[in-house]
């Protein structure tokens, strides 16, 4: 694969990303209940992804190799909770993208992204393990953190929004824990397909639960929408998640993830500017998309190595 259309894929992961979270946003709000939205859209990534494992000999084989692991002590059970993670990020969407919009929404997600990447990296919980502190990752996490108070400024709704983009935010931190548990899961199975698999059948009965409880409290919506995009979050998200898999190993992560970041803050944007779904402030949020972009960029740009020349002017020993 070239290396321009590997980052154009990158691009459009991103931009499916948000886009799934507009979706879901807006299908909570016509139906006026957030649980049953969530639980529809992953649950229909599930449904979809049971029906691929189901005719993918890889994926059971990854399956099996998994589950051997698991009972050996090879990885820590807690892994296969990571579903648990995505779920409640679909469930942020639906409860937080009708109040502040998709573009503040995006904007939290990607700063909790990179202070939970900093230290899930710094404990080593990743396949790639531990990797050190170093002044770019921390300026890039504190510089999303600003991203996300400057996207404030000037919103009509600043007070209120603040605690609703608390949600995103954790949910960011949860999902860098949920990639490096899909990664340690993806090296033993072999394939990426187990472990995306695994994540959506988890986050599917964790949503059914929250949604059984919620359900029982205040019942359930009188009928649902029959536009059919209302339906499309779970397909998104397979997509997105299997292009993902596949562009990764074409470019590696920092590409990958700067790639996905930037379509993620372009969609955010061009949703919010074009189709508003909440009561926004265009020129802070666009500077503070911009400002999550360079505060990612930053985080995860390499080191510079010693220039060869310089290497060769070291004496060796007893020169």
């Amino acid at each position: 694969m070239a290396a321009w259309v590997a980052i154009a894929l990158a691009v459009l992961a991103g931009i499916l990303r948000t886009s799934q979270a507009r979706i879901n946003g807006a299908f909570a709000q016509e139906i006026h209940d957030a649980f049953l939205s969530g639980v529809i859209s992953f649950g229909s990534g599930f449904l979809i992804l049971l029906v691929i494992i189901s005719f993918n000999k890889k994926g059971q084989q990854g399956w099996r190799q998994l589950m051997v692991a698991i009972r050996s002590g090879g990885i820590t059970p807690w892994f296969t909770l990571a579903g648990t993670a995505g779920a409640a990020y679909v469930l942020s969407q639906t409860l937080v993208v009708g109040l502040t919009g998709v573009a503040l929404y995006t904007v939290a997600f990607v700063a909790g992204l990179s202070m939970g990447g900093l230290f899930l990296d710094l404990w080593g919980i990743g396949p790639a393990g531990k990797k050190p502190l170093s002044f770019n990752r921390v300026g890039g996490a504190v510089l999303g953190i600003a991203a996300v108070a400057l996207s404030l400024v000037g919103h009509s709704t600043a007070a209120s929004a603040l605690l609703p983009l608390l949600l995103p935010l954790i949910c960011g931190v949860l999902v860098a824990w949920q990639d490096a548990a899909n990664g340690r899961m993806t090296v033993i199975a072999g394939t990426p397909l187990t472990s995306t698999f695994l994540n959506f059948m988890v986050g599917t009965g964790v949503l059914l639960i929250a949604t059984a409880f919620h359900s029982f409290s205040v019942g359930l919506p009188a009928a649902l929408p029959t536009q059919p995009y209302f339906y499309l979050g779970g397909a998104i998200g397979v997509v997105f998640i299997g292009i993902t898999a596949v562009v990764v190993r074409e470019i590696g992560v920092l590409l990958m993830g700067l790639g996905s970041i930037a379509g993620q803050l372009l969609m955010a944007v061009i949703l919010d500017f074009f189709f508003p779904s909440a009561q926004v402030t265009g020129v802070m949020i666009l500077i503070g998309a911009s400002l999550a972009f360079v505060a990612a960029a930053w985080a995860a740009w390499p080191k510079k190595k010693p220039h060869a020349h310089v290497a060769e002017s070291v004496p060796h020993s007893g020169e």
